[in-house]
């Protein structure tokens, strides 16, 4: 969507809750993240303002799960769970704080490009994707430790789930150590397993990986850091092997239909080397 036809719209619909927003001279800068089901935009005021911070998120619904993400947002922001805060909603827009720090996808991606394997790196490279890592267990535990819901029809236990988690939906910081989880229209409860095979997903496909690379070993050896930290945290959660294994295989095809690519995966080429020992 064009930023000038997305400028007018924000004036036109949100000028009475936000005066400041009516601008005859480009005092506010718009940039548009890429995002295939919504619009979101960061928008950077360049002078003083009263009713909104000097920048901040725009999310601008294109479909009905607004009140998924505004309700999974403000629950996950009352458990101090990192996420950003919600300024200000009314359908179809979610105004939020922006989050300073770096795309996961990419943090990870620049440090193993081209590399073999994690010893490869140097010292300072490996600390930081070990310590990232584990910082993305620690919030996904604590999303699904605090959101348990008992389900004794089924007997067994949900939890809340991102949903379609990828990379690209946690910020990190780096000098403050800390990750923030971004983007809840998906949520839905259901098996821990789905968030964590949705992971472990965007792991071996985020390029360089499994399509571009005939062993991507870097990418298996992060897989199991991530699966070791998020058990050694839960301890006293089942890791069914089998069901992670099947939900693999079903978010990789997933990924290369929305790629196009035309290929069928042979899985005990890359999954024979992930920790069953959870």
């Amino acid at each position: 969507m064009e930023l000038l036809k997305i400028r007018k719209e924000l004036i036109t619909d949100l000028k009475e809750e936000f005066p400041e927003l009516v601008d005859k001279f480009n005092h506010f800068i718009l940039s548009q993240f890429l995002s295939k089901k919504n619009t979101v935009v960061s928008l950077r005021f360049n002078r003083k303002t009263e009713s909104l911070p000097k920048e901040v998120v725009i999310k601008i619904f294109r479909n009905d799960n607004a009140d998924i993400e505004y309700d999974t947002l403000k629950q996950l922001y009352e458990q101090e769970i990192l996420v950003p805060n919600i300024i200000f909603y009314k359908k179809p827009y979610l105004i939020l704080e922006k989050i300073e720090g770096i795309n996961l996808c990419d943090f990870i991606t620049d440090r193993i490009l081209k590399v073999a394997d994690l010893d490869s790196l140097d010292k300072i490279t490996k600390k930081e994707l070990l310590m990232c890592i584990e910082k993305l267990a620690i919030w996904l535990s604590k999303l699904h430790l605090n959101n348990i819901i008992e389900d004794k029809e089924h007997a067994h236990t949900k939890v809340l789930n991102k949903g379609d988690t990828r990379l690209r939906d946690f910020i990190y910081n780096p000098p403050d150590n800390k990750i923030y989880g971004v983007d809840f229209e998906d949520s839905y409860q259901g098996n821990h397993i789905d968030d964590i095979a949705w992971i472990c997903c965007s792991l071996l496909d985020t390029n360089p990986g499994i399509f571009e690379m005939n062993y991507p070993k870097s990418k298996i050896e992060l897989i199991n850091l991530f699966l070791k930290s998020y058990y050694r945290i839960n301890p006293a959660t089942y890791f069914d092997f089998k069901y992670f294994t099947e939900k693999l295989i079903e978010n990789l095809n997933t990924v290369m239909r929305r790629r196009g690519i035309d290929m069928i995966l042979q899985k005990e080429n890359f999954l024979k080397d992930i920790s069953k020992d959870m």
